[in-house]
């Protein structure tokens, strides 16, 4: 399992928001992590992806696209926060 994985699900479990914000070398996406129920033995969680809901991305060229799901493999995220974790300047 990946690390970055490792690290959002388990710092998920401490913070105030489910709002994932993690850049990636094409894009940055903003959207609500989606938990996994792994207690029972249908666990829908897939290793090393991060599921976002109600997801926006700006890609570099400063396109945005909104999207209901999507999937974001760890190993391309490079740098993540929660939205709670953000200061009033950094939001922008």
């Amino acid at each position: 399992m990946c690390k970055t994985y490792d690290a959002i699900y388990e710092i998920a479990k401490f913070v105030e928001s489910n709002i994932l914000i993690c850049e990636t070398f094409q894009a940055r996406f903003e959207g609500e992590v989606y938990k996994c129920d792994c207690y029972s033995n249908d666990c829908k969680c897939i290793d090393g992806i991060i599921t976002l809901k109600n997801a926006v991305a700006t890609y570099t060229n400063g396109e945005q696209k909104h999207f209901k799901w999507i999937n974001i493999s760890s190993k391309h995220i490079e740098a993540f926060s929660f939205k709670c974790c953000l200061t009033d300047n950094q939001e922008n």
